[in-house]
């Protein structure tokens, strides 16, 4: 299943190790669904990952940004400006219309067009039901 995954999940697996997100980054590690991203989606991982670096090894999270560099498909962003309530989102938004996702994860459903049919936007265990059926 084709996912863009919002930045906050990636932090939140690399914060916790035995939460649900980070079960999401095993579940992509072993190829379980196709993770979707753009040029910008990938420039915020980095930049928001590094700015955790204190409280994450940067070992952890340098594998975590290689493993997403050389398996996610990437894809030129749409421009579905002013769809989302935090502008913040509209590039992984951008990067599910482009890129033909069935999903986005995220903490943040609420900033997100309740009225799209595709992709699906939800959270981690929403997903986690998804992916353990």
């Amino acid at each position: 299943m084709r996912t863009v995954i919002d930045t906050n999940i990636f932090l939140a697996g690399l914060l916790n190790l035995e939460g649900g997100a980070a079960k999401i980054i095993d579940y992509f590690r072993n190829d379980a669904f196709e993770l979707v991203i753009t040029r910008e989606v990938f420039d915020e991982y980095i930049q928001v990952i590094h700015q955790f670096d204190n409280a994450v090894p940067s070992a952890k999270s340098e594998e975590l940004l290689e493993l997403i560099f050389e398996n996610a498909e990437k894809v030129k962003g749409s421009d579905p400006k002013g769809l989302c309530k935090d502008p913040d989102d509209e590039k992984f938004l951008s990067a599910a219309l482009s890129g033909k996702a069935q999903y986005i994860v995220t903490k943040n459903k609420k900033h997100f067009p309740r009225e799209l049919k595709s992709p699906k936007i939800v959270n981690v265990r929403e997903f986690l039901n998804e992916l353990e059926r």
